[in-house]
This record gives C-alpha cells, sequence and structure tokens, in this order.
C-alpha cells in the first residue's frame, strides 16, 4: 500500500505511514486517545505538516478522529479491508457543503456533490468534540 497507509510503524500509539525514497517520514501520527464510549474511534493528530486524514487504517472498521489546532478536521470510516470508505471534512466547503462526507478514497474530485454527513456521523462528531474538547 502507498500513499497515506503503508503500514511501517506502530508503537503505543504513535505510528507513521510511507517513507519517500530518501527514507524521509512522509506522514506521521500521535494517537492521544480513544472515546470512551467506544475504544474503536482513536483520536490522532499529524505531528507535522498539513494534517490529512490516513488513507489505510492498521485495524479493520476503525474510526479516526483527525485533530488539527484543536480543532476535529476529519472523521473516517475505514471498510474490512482497512480501507478509506467514508471521509468527512469539518474545516471547508465542498460545493457549498460543510462539512461534507466523500467516499472512498477517488471521490474527492472537487467536481462531486456535496454531501452532508448523516445525523448519527455528527452525534459522533459531537461525542468527541465534547470529550476532547475540540471546537
Amino acid at each position: 500500500m502507498g500513499s497515506r497507509g503503508a503500514f511501517v510503524n506502530v508503537d503505543i500509539g504513535n505510528f507513521y505511514f510511507h517513507k519517500d525514497k530518501d527514507g524521509k517520514i512522509i506522514y506521521e501520527y500521535y494517537s492521544f486517545g480513544t472515546l470512551s464510549s467506544d475504544s474503536n474511534v482513536k483520536i490522532i493528530t499529524q505531528l507535522k505538516g498539513s494534517v490529512s486524514a490516513p488513507e489505510y487504517s492498521h485495524t479493520a472498521g476503525r474510526i479516526y478522529a483527525t485533530v488539527q489546532n484543536g480543532y476535529l478536521k476529519h472523521l473516517t470510516f475505514y471498510d474490512k479491508n482497512h480501507g478509506q470508505s467514508v471521509s468527512i471534512d469539518f474545516m471547508h466547503y465542498h460545493n457549498g457543503v460543510k462539512p461534507h462526507v466523500h467516499y472512498g478514497i477517488k471521490d474527492h474530485d472537487k467536481n462531486s456533490s456535496g454531501k452532508s454527513p448523516t445525523k448519527e456521523q455528527l452525534d459522533l462528531a459531537n461525542r468527541i468534540r465534547k470529550e476532547y474538547h475540540l471546537k
């Protein structure tokens, strides 16, 4: 697996995905907790650079809440093959919709219609925000 998801190392909740050809780590994440009501929901942040949700998860069915500067930036759901199945973006508009949902990795086309999250997805996001004091 390439891009934001080639599993390289997981150690005590900190992990990184993908190294470039020179061995430089491209996407590095730090896990700082799980949702108290659902241990499958991990709260992560990227240690440097532009914050993006991992394309793949080490755990099938995992949910990552990706944080940037105290804001919930992405809520990402992974399928049984560890791939990103649903990604909710909270910090920018997509065709006039904020927050908006993308289905699968390939649904990030700027011309695709903006889709709103479900009530259940928004409820989960609000529980995460409340527990971790996020905006």
